[in-house]
């Protein structure tokens, strides 16, 4: 079993990678000075302890430095979590992100998959909350009360800005909650590969051996000064989820789309011939067996897309 990207668009609008449709933070203009002003510093390796982009993570979500562990993107941080608890056995949603089952059948994890509202009532789980492709999540008290309890509980929350801001702050040595997170969504940086683990200092002490048997050095030197510059901005964050929240409501009433759901797409039950009919147009949707995952663009896709549905229909 393999994970297959979306299709790479380069003529047209690629809405089916859940990438964030607006412009990663302007800050990241001033990096071109601070890049000049450091440029010796290329010639050597990264700082593998990324402490002063850690320093920043630690204060925006008021968690411990030792409780944070940053990977080449966040999908590096899953094979490193299934390779910590590929002895154990898995629960993971029947429908969500296909990664889950390509790690768990590279490890030959024992695993069961479970229909997203069941699969608190069980323990090991592994979920994203948000989740994708389907927007489902649960209630908050839900979630607290699934947190305390002895078994691990690994949340992947890629899609967390969209939704509450995610469960970091529950971390403690007492629980075995595990947070995923990454810049590739709501931060608009998917081009430089930057993800997060968050969990008790134990856990990410067995993560950071994990990582020093494949790649004793983390992120590259710009791409750490670039998700320094994304949390610094956070501003245009709350700017940019806006945005994304106001296109999502048009695009739902556009669509009858009634499904409580977030993230920065939607899940429509919908053909193929509807993902063929605007694949020709050159809007390209991911497709998941007999529904239609959509990502949140702006105005000017938004109305590009209204105009073509009427052609299909």
């Amino acid at each position: 079993m393999i994970y297959i990207p979306g299709i790479r668009c380069y003529k047209g609008n690629k809405l089916n990678a859940n990438e964030n449709q607006y412009s990663i933070s302007k800050n990241i203009f001033f990096l071109l000075k601070i890049i000049s002003n450091n440029f010796e510093k290329l010639k050597l390796y990264p700082d593998y302890k990324n402490l002063q982009f850690i320093n920043i993570i630690s204060k925006t979500y008021k968690i411990n430095k030792n409780k944070i562990f940053i990977s080449n993107g966040s999908d590096e941080s899953l094979f490193f979590l299934f390779f910590l608890f590929k002895n154990f056995k898995l629960k993971i949603p029947k429908i969500s992100y296909p990664f889950y089952n390509v790690y768990s059948s590279f490890y030959k994890i024992i695993k069961k998959n479970i229909k997203f509202k069941n699969i608190l009532k069980l323990k090991n789980i592994f979920l994203a909350i948000p989740n994708s492709p389907t927007g489902e999540f649960f209630k908050k008290k839900y979630i607290l009360n699934k947190i305390f309890k002895k078994n691990f509980f690994i949340i992947d929350e890629a899609y967390s800005e969209y939704y509450n801001f995610g469960y970091k702050k529950y971390i403690n040595n007492n629980n075995n909650l595990i947070i995923i997170n990454t810049l590739s969504k709501a931060f608009s940086a998917a081009g430089i590969r930057i993800g997060f683990i968050f969990s008790n200092k134990y856990i990410i002490s067995k993560i950071k051996l994990i990582k020093q048997c494949f790649n004793s050095y983390n992120i590259n030197t710009i791409s750490n000064c670039i998700g320094i510059e994304c949390f610094k901005d956070k501003d245009y964050l709350f700017f940019k989820i806006q945005k994304n929240n106001y296109l999502k409501l048009l695009f739902n009433i556009f669509f009858n789309n009634k499904k409580e759901e977030k993230g920065n797409f939607i899940f429509l039950k919908k053909k193929i011939d509807f993902f063929f009919f605007f694949k020709k147009k050159k809007i390209l949707f991911r497709f998941f067996k007999k529904n239609i995952r959509i990502t949140i663009s702006n105005f000017k896709v938004f109305n590009l897309i209204i105009n073509n549905y009427f052609f299909w229909s």
